[in-house]
């Protein structure tokens, strides 16, 4: 018998606005300066799987048929997430590396990152690999922020920016980043 697992999780997250747009990541405030910001964290209940580096969440799945074979067989996922393995909380709190090393608060930076992805009805298996320019405005233990940002999904293809308008600043969790480096 299928098991239903809850899933804790971290996300790029715009903690200082309560202002959202359709997209919870990036928020059009002016000015963070007496904002404080944070990464929160999410539950996602489905049946699960590991792909490779990412966890597979099926919140509906084909009756009697394992996610493993769905997988497997490149079968299209239902609805579903798609979790980096570094962002499951258990993981993002005590992750530690040094991607920022060298890299400096206002500085102009390109940082190339792993984010959960919502699908439905795709036989996708793999979290959205995004690219971001901005400007480093914040270093905190667990994320950064990125001010006048520009953010390109360069993974699954199509490449598309995200999200369509260009938020003046994105919350990234530090476990993300796969790279980070300046560009000015």
């Amino acid at each position: 018998m299928d098991k239903i697992y809850n899933i804790k999780y971290v996300d790029a997250w715009s903690s200082y606005d309560s202002d959202l747009y359709a997209d919870k990541h990036y928020t059009y405030k002016k000015d963070l300066r007496t904002k404080s910001t944070s990464v929160y964290s999410f539950n996602a209940y489905g049946f699960v799987e590991r792909h490779g580096s990412d966890i597979v969440v099926a919140f509906i799945k084909k009756k009697g048929i394992p996610l493993k074979e769905t997988i497997e067989k490149k079968e299209k996922i239902i609805d579903g997430l798609i979790i980096p393995d570094v962002a499951l909380l258990s993981k993002a709190s005590l992750f530690s590396h040094n991607v920022l090393k060298g890299v400096k608060t206002d500085s102009r930076v390109a940082v190339t990152w792993r984010d959960p992805t919502y699908i439905k009805r795709l036989a996708e298996y793999d979290c959205s690999v995004l690219y971001t320019e901005g400007t480093l405005y914040k270093i905190e233990k667990d994320h950064i922020v990125l001010k006048d940002t520009e953010t390109i999904r360069v993974h699954p293809m199509p490449v598309v920016n995200h999200p369509a308008g260009r938020p003046l600043w994105y919350t990234i969790p530090i476990s993300f980043i796969k790279d980070i480096e300046n560009i000015s």
